[in-house]
């Protein structure tokens, strides 16, 4: 299972903070774990008071999960001071390769501080060159560079000046906008705007929800911009669907009714990487082709190849053991993500491909296992596709699932001058691939 942790204030109404980055991270089929910069004494009228943890105790929780506990992403929200974002800065830098979401908290909408002056140039200092999207609102913003930023032209300005500073990724967030309500997304080369309705009620954690979004689809595979896109459909939903929990508060977001497709992007994960551990442990070299291996699994109602996850680099051997290079991530691949495509515009359910080493012996296996095994003749490709890269294999793969009336467990070629012969296995599942590919084991 994938592992969070958030950083960030305790809110005891259970409405933002870390309460609010658990509920999410748990909708999401992901475990959180949680180190608290201040309790924020607060109910539905707002922060009343703030209280820091102790900076020893603080040391030793953050620690604990260094020393302890793997991780696979962090979000941040409120910092508190300049000794906890330093102590922060070197708990960070022994770590490498996982998402890091900041979502800069200043202060509440009561004006009450949860970063001081001193916290936010260290954050900015030390923590933004780390860290993959800042996600800061128009007030946060404006903070964080010296200036109001009141309009969408002050949005992109302000992106352009706090991607300066050193993230990968730059979200402003426009819910106090002049109308209607824009978000916009920075990459350091375009802007991606997701424009809103205002809704007529003043939802509590709104902000928290929406970087623990991104953090959670950052670690399930997305990349920045797929992630901010995510998050946004999301919000959508959980807005929809706030309630209070007394007479005249907040709203507070209900991050349980997040869309299934975000959450079957986490089990395709999974799925893809048990069975990567699977195909390590039964260590199955002699179906390596000379290109490698990729295994893909689509999530259902798949659309194009962003919507597929294979194994980054490819699977190859190393001195008589399978390499992986990487756990599983979406839009990785796009060889065995298009023949996953073609197979599903016939067969919906047929979900998952790995791409195998051509032998006569595996066929007459997988004939004598009474599978469903096609054939197409590269040699017959149509001349206007040889000169387009890729395409060949996805209109003769169409060409002979056209032609057969139930779904294929194997379609192979045989290759053609420069082109190796491959065998293209099919399955619902990965494991069921793991499985069939031990049926043909020549």
């Amino acid at each position: 299972m994938k592992k969070i942790l958030t950083i960030a204030g305790y809110d005891s109404s259970s409405g933002a903070g870390i309460t609010k980055d658990l509920d999410v991270f748990s909708s999401l089929g992901i475990h959180g774990i949680s180190v608290p910069t201040c309790l924020v004494l607060q109910g539905p009228q707002g922060v009343q008071d703030v209280y820091p943890i102790p900076y020893v105790q603080f040391i030793e929780m953050i620690d604990l999960v260094k020393k302890g506990l793997s991780i696979d992403g962090i979000k941040m929200g409120a910092l508190w001071n300049e000794a906890y974002i330093e102590r922060i800065a070197l708990f960070l830098s022994g770590l490498d390769n996982i998402p890091l979401v900041v979502d800069p908290v200043i202060e509440s909408k009561n004006k009450t501080g949860l970063l001081t002056d001193k916290g936010l140039v260290k954050l900015i200092e030390m923590i933004f060159p780390l860290t993959d999207v800042v996600t800061p609102n128009l007030h946060e913003a404006s903070l964080i560079v010296g200036k109001e930023v009141k309009t969408l032209e002050d949005m992109e300005g302000c992106a352009k000046d706090i991607f300066d500073m050193g993230p990968g990724a730059v979200i402003v967030k426009g819910g106090h906008l002049v109308g209607e309500p824009v978000d916009l997304f920075f990459d350091g080369k375009e802007f991606t705007f997701w424009k809103k309705h205002r809704i007529n009620r003043e939802v509590h954690g709104t902000g928290c929800t929406f970087s623990s979004l991104m953090t959670a689809f950052l670690v399930c595979g997305y990349d920045k911009k797929e992630a901010f896109l995510a998050s946004e459909k999301a919000m959508e939903e959980i807005l929809g669907d706030s309630y209070r929990i007394d007479v005249d508060g907040f709203y507070y977001a209900s991050s349980g009714i997040i869309n299934s497709k975000f959450s079957d992007r986490w089990k395709v994960l999974q799925a893809m990487n048990e069975a990567g551990e699977m195909l390590c442990r039964l260590n199955m070299v002699e179906l390596i082709p000379a290109v490698q291996m990729n295994m893909g699994y689509a999530i259902k109602d798949a659309e194009g190849v962003e919507d597929i996850a294979a194994f980054p680099g490819r699977i190859g051997t190393n001195e008589g053991k399978i390499l992986m290079k990487g756990e599983a991530a979406f839009g990785t691949s796009s060889h065995v993500a298009r023949s996953i495509l073609t197979c599903m515009k016939y067969y919906p359910h047929i979900r998952a491909c790995v791409s195998v080493r051509y032998d006569r012996a595996i066929i007459e296996k997988a004939h004598e296992s009474d599978m469903n095994v096609l054939c197409f003749d590269r040699k017959s490709d149509p001349e206007k596709l040889k000169e387009s890269e890729g395409k060949i294999p996805d209109f003769l793969t169409e060409k002979v699932l056209k032609l057969v009336d139930q779904p294929p467990d194997i379609i192979y070629d045989l290759g053609d001058v420069g082109e190796e012969p491959i065998i293209r296995l099919f399955a619902k599942h990965p494991l069921e691939l793991i499985k069939k590919m031990e049926m043909i084991r020549p």
